[in-house]
């Protein structure tokens, strides 16, 4: 319910097939007066639609989007609390690979992309912040005094910004995974079995994100297109000439928020006794198998910190980095988060050799 009323509220980007007909950013009255210009063009808009249509049902059956959505909301979390819970750099790593792959697994990879880049920024900023100033490691690299302070940068200290980096990654881009693979109105029927309110909220607020960016970058757009350099100058002078543009993101989020509220009142929300409709989905046997990976998976997650499996040396010496991938709980998880990937690939027969 939570995305149709932020379809109706905000628009919606159709497919790029309905684009020749102006239906980029167009609503769904709009699309309907556009298809009614001619016979002709009526045929080839509803063509275009039903192909965007079946090009979205087909991507729907990848990855950890044709789970049901409790078996990707565990495969998620069994992949957020591994990379929190690692602190090897390599075994983040890894993590971190497994993530980006069941993003490519699943089909979303490029709209992930905005996470991909707010990851990267705060995993730079990391892996610059805490090699100046984490320098308790024994084997200085460069080193400075300034008065009485003394600045080091030890390998210790860079092997620890890296680990940290990847660990901020990997839970970055396991969390888009939520966002991405389950639907919103899934999201908000998982969540209104607790508390109907809280979910609705924290679904608006999951769905309007994306909308936020495409509306920064529209606006954007549209400066550069009237001659305004953004780009040039100091990081400063650029930062400067993007300050009015959170006064129009403020101004649009307000009113999209007061359509959003006008909509879910015309559709009588609070008005009377709560409703719910679900559309039952049988359980499979992938569903079964990713479901009892990332249980086994978690567990041994959170079984592995409580022994201990988890902890790394940085300081003042690093510690083997090679010999806990040896570890049985590191095994155990790294089966119960691949499992999902392998079970949810489009397996098809090989063709038959006629003679």
């Amino acid at each position: 319910m939570a995305s149709r009323l932020i379809h109706v509220a905000a628009g919606r980007d159709a497919a790029a097939d309905l684009a020749p007909y102006g239906a980029g950013t167009a609503s769904p009255l709009r699309e309907r007066t556009l298809a009614s210009r001619g016979p002709e063009d009526r045929t080839r808009f509803r063509a275009a639609r039903r192909a965007a249509l079946l090009r979205e049902r087909e991507s729907r059956r990848y990855g950890l989007r044709r789970l049901r959505p409790a078996v990707s909301l565990s495969c998620t979390l069994a992949l957020a609390a591994a990379a929190l819970v690692t602190t090897n750099p390599v075994q983040s790593a890894v993590i971190l690979v497994i993530v980006v792959t069941t993003l490519a697994a699943s089909r979303v990879l490029r709209a992930a992309w905005p996470y991909i880049r707010v990851s990267l920024y705060i995993a730079a900023v990391v892996l610059l912040v805490n090699p100046l100033f984490a320098g308790a490691g024994l084997d200085v690299l460069w080193g400075i005094g300034v008065g009485p302070f003394r600045i080091a940068v030890t390998v210790q200290g860079v092997v620890f910004g890296v680990g940290s980096a990847l660990r901020l990654a990997g839970v970055i881009l396991a969390f888009s995974l939520l966002n991405l693979c389950v639907d919103p109105d899934d999201q908000l029927a998982m969540a209104s079995r607790f508390s109907f309110r809280s979910g609705l909220v924290l679904s608006l607020a999951a769905r309007l994100l994306p909308v936020f960016s495409r509306d920064a970058a529209r606006i954007i757009d549209a400066q550069r297109a009237r001659g305004v350099r953004l780009d040039d100058g100091r990081a400063h002078h650029r930062a400067a000439l993007r300050l009015p543009l959170l006064a129009t993101l403020l101004t649009q989020s307000l009113e999209r928020a007061v359509d959003v509220a006008a909509s879910m009142e015309a559709r009588g929300y609070g008005a009377g006794r709560r409703t719910r409709w679900a559309r039952r989905r049988r359980w499979t046997p992938t569903d079964a198998a990713a479901l009892s990976a990332a249980v086994t998976a978690f567990a041994a997650v959170v079984v592995g910190a409580v022994a201990g499996a988890w902890s790394f040396t940085y300081f003042p010496l690093l510690g083997d980095i090679w010999s806990p991938l040896g570890d049985a709980f590191w095994l155990v998880v790294v089966a119960g988060l691949v499992i999902p990937l392998i079970v949810t690939m489009p397996w098809r027969p090989l063709p038959s050799s006629s003679r």
